[in-house]
């Protein structure tokens, strides 16, 4: 929690995230796309830092919600 309490904005969002081992950009952006449409840490610019992960396609697990978006995000990534 301590990473992405009291940001400013997503790019420094991202910025933390990038920082921690183990996480490139892809999981970073997906991460950023995690916090701000499942858990409500949405800071300024959020949509940029995320990239693709921010727009409504049922891609990753940012957009999983259930049974149904799961079988959404595996339907596109099939496709």
């Amino acid at each position: 929690a301590a990473v992405w309490t009291a940001v400013g904005s997503g790019e420094s969002l991202y910025g933390r995230l990038v920082d921690l081992p183990g996480y490139g950009a892809e999981k970073s952006r997906i991460f950023v796309a995690l916090l701000a449409k499942r858990m409500g840490v949405a800071p300024a610019g959020w949509e940029d830092s995320a990239g693709p992960f921010a727009d409504d396609k049922p891609r990753s697990v940012a957009d999983i919600d259930g049974p149904e978006a799961l079988a959404q995000v595996r339907a596109w990534k099939k496709a």
